[in-house]
């Protein structure tokens, strides 16, 4: 039997590299959905000839998205706890 497993205090570092990396993901998700925006923004802007505004409207739509996810994932984890 593998004796460091049962150790108590490595299960709550575990727990809190666990939270920090959910939590830490935050700049990831954020940046890709702005990224994403700004390219889909981009291309319709030069589809429908309507530059800049839907390269704003889709970045918009990313940040207001990723805040969404991040209150969901707050939300998640204290109900956890």
């Amino acid at each position: 039997m593998n004796g460091v497993a049962t150790l108590p205090f490595l299960k709550k570092d575990n727990e809190a590299y666990r939270l920090v990396g959910l939590v830490g993901s935050f700049g990831f998700t954020t940046a890709g959905a702005v990224a994403g925006g700004y390219f889909l923004g981009s291309y319709l802007d030069r589809k429908f000839n309507t530059a800049p505004w839907l390269v704003l409207t889709f970045m918009v739509l990313g940040v207001i998205g990723s805040f969404i996810e991040f209150f969901r994932l707050v939300k998640k984890l204290s109900g956890e706890k």
